[in-house]
């Protein structure tokens, strides 16, 4: 994970690669209720001495356990079979199942036996004991098969709208996104990266800050830490995670493009867990703990920088560092599920690139409290959440415009929903209340009030339904309305929605989906504390967007799908990218802009359950604008090619994986010239490796991993100038490698 390396004591790695070769079975720190194969011992491993048992004993209990090696957590679903050869040449096999925690108790006849352990998904285990001879509990461990997923998989239903979904190793593991859940999505079709590696993206021709991020409901403000740090959320405090290039579900609101949902992930209720991870730049860790009662958990992880101190060796000009955290807690109250969601990041950046170019500073931060309560009521489920939120900003908006300022908001939210037979329906209200501070206090009449005291009001109503006409078409139409007050200036907005799915037989679908979708003032690339302003100005972002799509996975183990879609937008747009030092707070700052996006999508899918797995990604698209005039151009995120394929292949204990990315390339503004003019940078393509190898003890497990992104060592032109005097054409590029060598125990 991450562009660093984490130092490793050879001496200390080498002794522990030597001990995961020992008894797979057997837990060797636990000879005191352990028998080895065949032979009782002591706690040092040394043979023991039993006392013979007496005559009479002929039958007994054989107690144990059954554990999951790599972990502590007990193997569902385990049988026991003793088998007992007597000297009448007779067979009697006794059985039994280990609970839900792993534990067996059966009854065996005195004498040698032959016993056998399995359960789906593991090797199974044999051993020759006598339980007479030595009654301690076994307490054994089953390796998992190496011709199966390390990772749980989760058989999730079709869903209308056109999304893809993604958990376990396809959030932490896809090479090129350095192990970042956020950061996979731009594999995924219609994400077109603005300038890589700066994890920015535009998704279906919309800009940047038209697609919204969410965290179990809640809008995360900042996604990725500065200087290509990692995303602000623990990757491995992800569940699941769903992309919507468009026509998201009515529950959700304020985006004119897309969004991206992450669901958290509770904290186990049978045991104790913890992941470590050591690299070159910060250091992480996660633990979840179940509550003594056993009625809910609770789960921290937290993330911390020391770049700074290794920058000022090299450069002394350069300050960089950040720190995120997460916690989460669950509780069940009676009828009652309630759980607490705290997360948060900050980063600090300090940079002079020489002596003639300003000094540039960025701190940014940002906290969120949820307190999220469900119950069963009336055949449905209830569910309501109140979340609070402190932003604080100060970076340049512009080359010579930096904006300071703090926002606090509660965010409310109330929903219900029941299922039934044929039709599943959910209605709800959220809101938000948001009071900016901007420091600056420079501001005229007429113009953005982006520098000027606000309070921002949102509210919405939203109503969806699924409904199931037979067993081949499902329609969910579903509408919500959005008020915005920002100012004391209000608009509203009416959405409706609908999504259809269709099966042709049983391998092969249709789906469809359109509506409109509305969004308030904002600028190209997300600041905390930078939102809501502009209402009068600009008025709303608004947008309708439709799909088409067909699919199937009537090939083995591949699902295939491809989509069109035409999106109609109105978005707020730099007016003129020309100008050296532009305004941000000018009334002509952003511009009011008519736009289209439509294209083609190509998903080839292979689930992350097979050996072989990946993804083929395909795109061609067109973004547009109307620059006034009857002039139609390219947007400046049209990038009408992309490709990504991404393939894993998973042999025993490695994993090994690959990822090529292709783009053709988006327009720019010529610098320097004498009059303005667009041309295209040049195609980008680039290979990223990564490699995995999953170590086994008995009660955890060790992860070594090396990545590389952009292995091919290729170059990225970002901008074009050119010579005033001679006209020539000359090219700003740089050549990016992220290396990343890196140790993570799970136990």
């Amino acid at each position: 994970m991450g562009g660093g390396t984490a130092v490793i004591n050879p001496v200390l790695l080498l002794a522990l690669m030597t001990a995961q070769s020992g008894d797979a079975g057997i837990d060797p720190d636990l000879a005191a209720d352990t028998v080895s194969i065949g032979t009782a011992t002591t706690d040092n491993g040394a043979p023991r001495r039993v006392e013979s048992p007496p005559a009479s004993s002929t039958v007994t209990d054989l107690r144990g356990r059954i554990l999951a090696k790599g972990s502590r957590g007990p193997v569902l679903a385990a049988k026991v079979v003793a088998k007992i050869v007597e000297r009448t040449g007779a067979e009697t096999e006794p059985t039994a199942e280990a609970d839900d925690d792993g534990n067996f108790d059966l009854s065996v006849p005195c004498g040698e036996l032959a016993l056998t352990v399995s359960a789906p998904g593991f090797e199974p285990w044999t051993v020759k004991h006598d339980a007479c001879l030595d009654p301690a509990p076994l307490r054994i461990r089953l390796v998992p098969r190496a011709d199966l997923p390390i990772y749980e998989t989760v058989v999730v239903a079709p869903r209308d709208e056109p999304r893809v979904d993604l958990r376990g190793p396809e959030l932490t593991a896809i090479p090129g996104s350095l192990g970042d859940p956020f950061r996979t999505i731009e594999s995924l079709p219609g994400v077109a990266v603005v300038a890589w590696p700066a994890p920015i993206y535009a998704v279906r021709g919309s800009n940047p800050g038209n697609t919204g991020y969410f965290l179990d409901e809640v809008q995360v403000p900042l996604l990725f830490h500065l200087a290509l740090g990692p995303s602000v959320i623990h990757p491995y405090f992800f569940d699941t995670m769903a992309f919507y290039p468009g026509g998201y579900p009515a529950a959700y609101g304020r985006y004119a493009a897309g969004i991206v949902t992450a669901q958290t992930r509770a904290a186990a209720e049978d045991r104790a867990h913890a992941v470590g991870e050591l690299r070159l730049y910060d250091a992480s860790a996660l633990f979840s703990t179940p509550w003594p009662d056993g009625k809910g958990g609770v789960a921290a992880a937290f993330r911390y920088s020391y770049t700074g101190a290794l920058l000022s060796l090299l450069r002394n000009d350069i300050k960089l560092s950040y720190w995120d955290y997460q916690l989460r807690a669950d509780r069940r109250v009676g009828t009652w599920r309630l759980s607490l969601l705290l997360f948060g990041s900050g980063d600090d950046l300090d940079y002079k690139l020489d002596e003639q170019d300003p000094r540039r500073e960025y701190l940014l931060q940002f906290h969120r409290a949820s307190l999220r309560a469900s119950t069963a009521l009336g055949g449905g489920q209830l569910r309501a959440r109140i979340a609070l939120g402190a932003d604080q900003s100060s970076a340049p908006i512009v080359e010579n415009y930096t904006i300071s300022a703090s926002a606090y908001s509660i965010l409310p939210r109330i929903s219900y929903d029941r299922q039934s037979r044929y039709v599943d329906w959910e209605a709800g209200l959220d809101g938000q209340a948001q009071w900016l501070r901007p420091t600056t206090t420079t501001y005229e009449a007429g113009a953005s009030d982006l520098a000027r005291r606000r309070t921002a009001l949102l509210l919405a109503g939203y109503a969806s339904a699924s409904v199931r006409a037979g067993d081949r078409l499902t329609l969910t139409p579903g509408v919500r309305l959005d008020s915005y007050t920002i100012s004391g200036v209000t608009k509203s907005d009416l959405g409706p929605r609908l999504s259809a799915r269709l099966l042709l037989d049983a391998t092969i679908w249709l789906a469809a989906s359109g509506g409109r979708f509305s969004q308030p003032p904002s600028l190209s690339v997300q600041i905390p504390a930078a939102e809501n302003f502009g209402l009068a100005l600009y008025g709303l972002q608004t947008s309708w967007q439709g799909s088409l799509g067909v699919g199937t996975h009537r090939l083995r183990v591949v699902d295939v799908e491809v989509t069109g879609f035409l999106q109609r937008y109105v978005l707020t747009d730099l007016r003129d990218p020309t100008l050296a030092s532009p305004d941000p707070l000018a009334s002509d700052f952003l511009v009011r802009r008519d736009a289209r996006s439509y294209g083609l999508e190509v998903m080839i899918r292979r689930p992350a359950s097979e050996r072989l797995h990946g993804w083929l990604a395909y795109t061609l698209s067109q973004s547009q604008r109307a620059m006034g005039a009857g002039v139609i151009g390219p947007s400046d995120w049209d990038q009408r090619h992309i490709l990504n394929a991404v393939l894993a292949y998973r042999l025993g204990a490695y994993t090994l994986g690959a990822r090529g990315h292709l783009n053709t390339g988006r327009p720019v503004l010529v610098q320097g010239g004498q009059a303005e003019s667009f041309v295209r940078l040049p195609a980008f393509y680039q290979l990223d490796l990564r490699a995995e190898r999953r170590f086994l003890f008995n009660a955890f497990t060790l992860d070594l991993y090396a990545e590389v992104v952009n292995a091919t060592y290729t170059r990225e032109v970002y901008g074009l100038h050119q010579d005033p005097t001679t006209g020539a054409l000359s090219q700003q590029d740089l050549r990016v490698v992220l290396p990343s060598l890196g140790i993570r125990c799970d136990l």
